[in-house]
């Protein structure tokens, strides 16, 4: 929208529209109701300069508005990023407890069936058959 100094040009030029016509108004109506005006070249030249610098004008806060919309959507996405973070985090901690449960029951386990075969209790498990059951880090033996 054109400022006050285009409107007091366009009076002193005595344009045949006024300076929010000449920036919204389609081209080739524009170019018509200058030629029916017979406008004059220096008629012509103010109405190119007041066209391109409300057509800027717009363009420029259409920008503006687009960057502002961008940064809002950013900042969106960088809070739902940190929450999703928070969530990994809270699973993870969570997987390393059970982690360290299962463990710990794998260790109870393991000595429990060597303390067993230790003492002459093998209820039918060979000494070959306890290699399966690894050295209490979840890993079997001999590998």
């Amino acid at each position: 929208v054109p400022g006050s100094r285009d409107r007091r040009r366009a009076l002193a030029l005595a344009l045949p529209l006024a300076p929010e016509a000449i920036v919204s108004l389609p081209v080739e109506d524009l170019k018509a109701i200058l030629a029916r005006a017979r406008a004059s070249g220096a008629q012509l030249a103010l109405c190119r300069d007041i066209r391109r610098r409300g057509r800027n004008k717009v363009a420029a806060q259409r920008c503006r508005r687009r960057w502002l919309e961008a940064i809002a959507g950013l900042r969106a996405e960088l809070s739902r990023l940190g929450r999703e973070r928070e969530r990994l985090l809270r699973a993870r901690g969570h997987a390393q407890r059970a982690l360290g449960t299962l463990r710990g029951q794998l260790e109870r386990v393991t000595r429990e069936v060597m303390g067993a075969l230790s003492n002459g209790d093998t209820n039918g498990v060979t000494p070959a058959g306890t290699a399966a059951l690894g050295d209490g880090e979840g890993t079997p033996r001999g590998t």
